[in-house]
């Protein structure tokens, strides 16, 4: 039986880490597919995860990296390769408190989405994942706690998108899409706080696919 096998890597595996990381310098928020990839890019990152990048069924998790392990940073991030329309239509009753943020948005934007990306599935989907990213960071923003440390400069709160299937450019990369509320690509680049990043890599790597608000 496969689970069987499964059980017995499991118990059998070596579990000593190589290099141990001695804090973390952000909480990242992401789509649990992506989990593998990014605890081998961030070892010092302490990742929280959902089917499709909520972070309403995480906030204490959320909270406990912010508070206690005091990160400096939250990313929520997302990936192209992700179908956000499966997670909308489960037939499941905790579906409907875990994909609420997703269910809304999916239900106020798609009818303006569908005639924008007609015929263009990839990039509808990014389309999605980008407003879904932009409403759990407002999410986070409208809680005092979060709010508080962002208008004090103790905390900023991103949005990135993994571009899996090229949508965004030729290759693999993260995408900043959304910087402390802020989705204007341009707002973004000349973002004070973002100065120290060169403004050849602000220039290629902030982009949004629906830039209609």
């Amino acid at each position: 039986m496969e689970a069987v096998r499964v059980i017995e890597k499991l118990l059998v595996r070596d579990c000593v880490v190589k290099d141990r990381h001695g804090s973390y310098d952000c909480c990242i928020v992401c789509t649990s597919s992506m989990v593998w990839r990014l605890s081998s890019l961030f070892p010092e990152s302490f990742i929280v995860s959902n089917a499709a990048a909520q972070v309403f069924p995480n906030l204490t998790s959320i909270f406990y990296a912010v508070k206690d392990l005091k990160v400096p940073l939250v990313a929520v991030t997302g990936s192209t390769a992700v179908n956000l329309e499966k997670f909308v239509s489960f037939d499941f009753q905790a579906a409907e408190v875990e994909f609420k943020l997703l269910r809304k948005v999916y239900e106020e934007n798609l009818d303006i989405l569908l005639p924008l990306y007609e015929g263009d599935p990839k990039s509808l989907n990014a389309a999605l994942m980008e407003i879904n990213i932009d409403v759990q960071i407002e999410k986070l923003l409208s809680i005092s706690e979060f709010e508080g440390l962002v208008a004090k400069g103790e905390l900023s709160v991103c949005g990135l998108v993994l571009d899996e299937t090229n949508v965004y450019g030729e290759r693999q990369a993260f995408y900043l899409i959304n910087f402390n509320g802020v989705k204007d690509p341009e707002e973004i680049r000349n973002h004070d706080l973002l100065e120290e990043i060169p403004e050849s890599i602000r220039k290629q790597k902030v982009k949004r696919v629906h830039v209609q608000f």
